[in-house]
């Protein structure tokens, strides 16, 4: 059976959405792909059956699990088919769904009832098994393909009688000569996509200097009227000063050249594409700090720790690179020793699974920090009072509403009190919605011992004797009332279910709707459906306990 590397395809997911969007037009001969490129509305693969009913296809190509924002990407998706008003929709993803992803993604059918199918890993991979010439095709993983990339990159032109064994040996002896060719720097040498030999020189020990120091030669060229040109010279000559890590180009290179240690031979190298990275340095112990948020007078609004692990240094100064104790907030401090400045700068980056405590200060700062507050970074033990600037981006994550930190923060807030309350401690669940977050403040205030007000319009009965439909039939005007109690109120939040204990609610009504209609269906069935209208001014309310009204 042909294998799918899908993690490793998904690094390039225009070529795995490719690669599905393939094999649905072998499945279907009558769907059709449309270029994205050109604005697609939604239909990227479609296909009309044969009695005129519209079905949209769906490729992603997230693997892992489906996170809050892959979420909210499927639902974007849909937002733009439902334009088309499909009759069916089906999501195709190398997934295979968890129940919790299943009970999401069923819950969709609410807002969108055209969705149909979450076609997952395991279909994919025996559609494919059917079909492995599209696999080669996409992927060009063909055993004659790898063999004659076997053969271009060994060293030696006999016969490797041992097969791949054999390359193996030779090639780990030909690493190990490379690094006796300079006592200051060591080699390794990979392929990229295009088959051209990436060659990587690390410094052995400290940064090398003097004689033993690789140098550009020549000048480099960045050419004019391209912002992508203009934004590569900003990030070298950044690079240069704090530390980093650029690429230049072939153009970039044309005038230059490298020059360093006679044994590395770089003076006889052509160069295609050049990576400075600066090397990273340990900071021993971790420099410990609190990034507060202020308001224009200093007086604190949030918080939160950090601590910073590694360095880059440059010319001009350096950046040091840490995080905060989750690892949900990355932080880099960039210093400069010339005029004595400093710039902070934060990215954050949603994690797969983690306790909503954890949550709750990073999105307390991420909620915080907009234009016209301030930052200050105090490192532990410094008395000066560190740094402090104006804050002149606000922090809110990209495809993020304005507003949906702070909502997050407080939901994730909530999760961890009812967990403290009921004594029940889980990681936050994949499919956790705003509706689950307003539905947890309902509860904590049912453990206050407060009654909420249940929405709708009508409630329904259901009926089993004809004696309790003539009491019902009986009511003509005026308001009645229905008490129900129940043993356990249980809520259900993804895989994980929380006892509150006995539960009361009570409904008043004030007309039956559908008497004539429940009458017949009693004397055929021997039961029946009474919809009852709610009365207009006199909620129905559920709260914790047994007591009556």
């Amino acid at each position: 059976m042909v294998k799918i590397a899908w993690d490793k395809l998904a690094e390039s997911p225009k070529a795995s959405e490719s690669l599905v969007t393939l094999l649905m037009l072998r499945l279907h001969s009558r769907a059709r792909a449309v270029d994205g490129s050109g604005g697609d509305g939604g239909r990227d693969l479609f296909e009309y059956t044969e009695g005129g009913e519209l079905t949209v296809y769906e490729a992603k190509s997230f693997t892992g699990r489906m996170t809050p924002g892959r979420r909210r990407q499927v639902v974007r998706s849909l937002m733009s088919a439902a334009r088309h008003q499909p009759d069916h929709w089906d999501l195709l993803v190398p997934i295979d769904q968890t129940p919790a992803e299943q009970r999401w993604f069923d819950g969709l059918r609410v807002d969108f009832p055209f969705v149909r199918e979450w076609r997952g890993r395991s279909w994919l991979d025996e559609k494919f098994a059917a079909h492995p010439d599209l696999v080669r095709y996409a992927l060009q993983e063909s055993s004659d393909y790898i063999l004659e990339r076997i053969t271009e990159a060994r060293a030696e032109r006999d016969v490797l009688l041992g097969g791949l064994p054999d390359y193996i040996k030779r090639a780990n002896a030909l690493h190990a000569r490379a690094q006796e060719i300079s006592p200051h720097y060591a080699v390794h040498t990979t392929q990229d996509a295009d088959g051209q030999t990436v060659v990587r020189l690390t410094p052995k020990g400290p940064a090398p200097d003097g004689q033993a120091a690789i140098r550009f030669t020549g000048r480099i060229r960045f050419p004019a009227d391209d912002p992508q040109e203009a934004q590569r010279q900003r990030q070298f000559e950044e690079t240069l000063r704090f530390g980093g890590e650029v690429e230049l180009t072939a153009d970039n290179l044309t005038e230059a050249g490298l020059a360093g240690p006679a044994g590395l031979g770089l003076e006889q190298l052509t160069l295609g594409t050049v990576r400075i990275t600066s090397p990273h340095q340990d900071v021993t112990p971790p420099l410990r700090g609190q990034v507060i948020v202020q308001q224009p007078s200093g007086i604190p609004v949030t918080s939160l720790s950090v601590t910073f692990t590694h360095r880059v240094l440059g010319t001009a100064g350096g950046t040091l690179h840490g995080s905060d104790a989750t690892g949900l907030m990355r932080v880099r401090l960039r210093f400069n020793h010339r005029d004595l400045s400093g710039r902070l700068t934060f990215s954050f980056e949603p994690p797969e699974t983690a306790m909503p405590t954890a949550m709750v200060p990073v999105l307390r700062l991420l909620a915080e920090s907009h234009p016209g507050r301030f930052v200050a970074l105090v490192f532990a033990g410094d008395t000066t009072g560190g740094m402090r600037a104006p804050i002149t981006t606000g922090m809110t994550p990209p495809g993020w509403e304005a507003g949906e930190a702070q909502f997050w923060a407080d939901a994730y807030d909530d999760l961890a009190r009812l967990q403290s309350r009921t004594s029940r401690y889980f990681p936050v669940p994949d499919d956790f919605t705003q509706q689950d977050a307003r539905e947890i403040k309902e509860i904590h205030a049912l453990l206050d011992g407060e009654k909420t007000i249940l929405r709708g319009e009508t409630v329904s009965a259901e009926v089993i004797s004809a004696e309790g439909l003539d009491q019902l039939a009986g009511i003509r005007d005026g308001m009645f009332r229905l008490t129900a109690g129940y043993e356990s109120m249980i809520f259900t939040l993804g895989d994980h279910q929380i006892d509150l204990g006995p539960c009361t609610e009570t409904y008043t009504m004030d007309k039956i709707l559908n008497m004539p209609e429940a009458q017949r269906e009693l004397a055929e069935h021997g039961h029946a459906t009474v919809i009852m209208r709610l009365a207009e001014h006199t909620p129905a309310v559920r709260y914790l306990g047994t007591e009556q009204p």
